[in-house]
């Protein structure tokens, strides 16, 4: 399962009928949600490209000079559309879904232990058939031969729901992201979860 988020994503797996976290390379439970491409063209996402984005900021405002930046983040809002992203470094654009399948392959790769070609992401309740569409050609890309979507505040909900005492009844369940903010309503009977009504920005 994989949280593809606005600035931070996670990627997590079921053992033992637990879920558990799988730690990034700086042995963080997230990722920062951003890809750098460097002057050779290699295009890396995460904490290394995050710094790279910082250390950019910090030499142009040092310098006085306009930032020539090949760091994005934030590419999430634009997913599903034509917006693109200039790289000097490579003088080529990247779509949102190449720059979120970077994310992707990257989370992918912290998995060392088997190899899996299904998963499942997680999306803003809000998002539109053509940004739940994007998604899915960001999964193909990174390599993943089957991708089914969720609701964040739905994986939320499973979430509260596999360790909650009081199960059934009406839940609110709120996701406040980094980037967006959601809300589900839910009613929940004899372990059956149905969404009638949600929400978002």
């Amino acid at each position: 399962g994989i949280d593809l988020g606005t600035t931070n994503s996670a990627i997590c797996r079921m053992e033992k009928g637990e879920p558990v976290v799988i730690k990034t390379d700086t042995l963080k439970e997230t990722l920062p949600s951003c890809v750098s491409v460097n002057k050779k063209g290699s295009i890396r996402a995460g904490d290394g490209a995050y710094n790279t984005m910082k250390s950019d900021k910090r030499r142009a405002s040092q310098s006085g000079k306009s930032l020539d930046s090949n760091t994005y983040i934030e590419f999430k809002r634009t997913m599903g559309t034509d917006k693109l992203y200039y790289s000097s470094n490579t003088n080529k654009n990247y779509s949102s879904e190449e720059l979120s399948s970077e994310v992707l392959k990257t989370l992918k790769s912290f998995v060392t232990d088997e190899v899996f070609r299904s998963v499942v992401i997680t999306v803003p309740a809000k998002f539109t058939v053509g940004q739940k569409t994007a998604t899915i050609e960001a999964a193909k890309m990174a390599g993943f031969e089957r991708c089914e979507l969720l609701q964040e505040p739905i994986a939320a909900s499973f979430a509260y729901g596999l360790s909650a005492e009081q199960k059934d009844g009406i839940w609110m369940v709120f996701d406040f992201g980094g980037g967006t903010f959601d809300v589900a309503l839910l009613k929940v009977e004899d372990g059956i979860m149905q969404v009638f009504d949600t929400a978002g920005d």
